[in-house]
């Protein structure tokens, strides 16, 4: 397993920025169109704001279908947790808190991200586990 090796090399950022990184895109992919109401309730954005999101993802027609819409927001899911910096968890913990505030929660059905917020609340275990006290 990839993430074992990387702790192994004693590369927990690395790990962590991965997990990261798979959060905010398997986010973005799951919610779809409703990254808006999360946008709506996390960023405080307005329409036109939304709009300045989706407006590179536009087809020829002026819209964007609904298989691209996980691309506006991965941009915005991916602008917002850079404010956090390296506090990850905090950032893994908070969109947690935010999606079960949605309605018809995707948190109900979709336990990849409770397993990614477990996963990263346990990286100290796992790294010390890396590197077994002989």
């Amino acid at each position: 397993m990839i993430s074992e090796g990387l702790l192994k090399m004693d590369s927990v950022s690395l790990v962590a920025r991965l997990i990261q990184n798979t959060v905010i895109l398997s986010t973005a992919v799951e919610l779809g169109i409703r990254w808006r109401e999360l946008a709506e309730k996390i960023g405080k954005l307005n329409s036109a704001q939304i709009a300045n999101y989706e407006a590179p993802h536009k087809g020829k027609t002026g819209e964007i279908n609904a298989q691209s819409m996980w691309k506006p927001a991965y941009d915005f899911l991916y602008t917002w947790s850079m404010r956090y910096g390296d506090s990850y968890k905090d950032m893994i913990q908070d969109l947690h808190l935010i999606l079960d505030k949605m309605k018809n929660p995707v948190t109900r059905q979709w336990r990849q991200l409770t397993g990614a917020l477990i996963t990263v609340n346990c990286l100290d275990v796992l790294r010390a586990s890396a590197y077994p006290k002989i």
